[in-house]
């Protein structure tokens, strides 16, 4: 790990490691709190190193510092899910594997995809990048050179740091990925982090410059990757927040991106503006079928409300204008169970409720 003013989260993160891993190293780039104190608590092995602006550096001055044979990395503001020790020693022991990954849920109620976090201790593998770094090509080339595969673990592992305000975050990540942009300028998901904090800080137009420079480099590509279309749908938001049209971003998205369900999603809330009704439910209706658990090996993650509350009311609208007031109350209802507090599902529950009341009581 690598610590400096974590103490609002450390203790939860070492409580959630501590029965799992045989030794803790840390390294603390500065704090001014008590995360040392926290840390010594749990007999963690703590190492000063001056910050120099560059994760990555940090990151391997920690590796410099592990004696056990398998590394797993993770963040102060993260949580491993409850796992048992034999369990870790059980799939640890396979020899044909050099890493495994875990499943990482980014922010609260979102779905899983897979990162790369378990790891044989080689002198090999080390971290680039000074920001959102990256082990994963120099892990890639010992493996390949030692015959060794990537295995998937049943681990997961809960990042709380995006919940909240992300102002300081934002402050900064700025300077450091204005930096690993210029050094690694195809990297789109450097890019698209940079016109997120740009905007976080107010600088839209700089947002919108850094998401269109991506969008025209992955126009020239020959074959396209899921970290592309980020760009794309920061510029739909974008049309959409300044009343735009953002249908031509949106259509191109798709073409790259036909599998993405948060384009998907998109698409269908466009339609029901267009008052295209069918073609939204049908969309939406397949979103709903759609169990977010069960999203865990994907490159992606999604917000777990598209396959839920934030489907379900947009098709319970779009299948009350086709007349459908039997399906479109089952969907109002979902939706306000989803939110009860929400006064405009419960408003649209009753009034079709009344209607499906009226129309029985006349047929009696």
């Amino acid at each position: 790990m690598i610590v400096r003013n974590e103490e609002q989260f450390l203790e939860g993160c070492l409580e959630s490691i501590k029965d799992v891993v045989d030794e803790i190293v840390i390294v603390d780039t500065g704090s001014t709190d008590r995360s040392k104190e926290i840390a010594a608590r749990y007999g963690a092995r703590v190492f000063d190193f001056p910050w120099c602006d560059d994760f990555a550096t940090a990151r391997n001055e920690a590796l410099e510092k592990c004696r056990g044979e398998w590394i797993l990395y993770i963040d102060a503001d993260e949580r491993l899910r409850p796992a048992s020790r034999d369990e870790v020693r059980r799939i640890l022991s396979d020899r044909r594997n050099a890493a495994y990954t875990v499943r990482f849920h980014p922010i609260g109620g979102y779905t899983a995809y897979r990162e790369y976090r378990i790891f044989m201790n080689d002198p090999r593998v080390r971290f680039e990048s000074a920001i959102h770094e990256s082990m994963y090509d120099s892990l890639l080339t010992a493996a390949e050179e030692d015959g060794l595969g990537i295995g998937d673990s049943p681990f997961a592992i809960d990042h709380t740091g995006y919940d909240g305000d992300l102002m300081h975050k934002h402050r900064r990540n700025l300077p450091l990925l204005m930096k690993q942009v210029e050094r690694n300028p195809a990297r789109m998901y450097l890019r698209w982090q940079l016109g997120v904090a740009q905007k976080g800080l107010g600088d839209l137009e700089g947002a919108e410059r850094t998401w269109m420079e991506a969008i025209e480099m992955t126009r020239g590509k020959e074959a396209v990757m899921h970290d592309d279309s980020h760009a794309y749908y920061e510029m739909i938001c974008l049309e959409n927040e300044r009343g735009g049209d953002p249908s031509g971003f949106l259509d191109e998205a798709l073409r790259l991106f036909p599998d993405n369900y948060l384009l998907i999603w998109t698409r269908a809330l466009m339609l029901t503006r267009s008052r295209r009704f069918e073609e939204a439910a049908g969309i939406l209706k397949g979103l709903v079928s759609i169990d977010p658990g069960t999203l865990v090996d994907g490159p992606l993650a999604y917000n777990s409300k598209i396959f839920g509350e934030l489907s379900y009311a947009p098709l319970a609208d779009c299948l009350f204008q086709l007349g459908d007031h039997g399906e479109s109350e089952r969907y109002y209802a979902l939706a306000s169970a989803c939110d009860p507090g929400n006064a405009e599902y419960l408003t649209k529950l009753k009034f079709v409720r009344a209607l499906l009341n009226k129309s029985r009581t006349g047929n009696e």
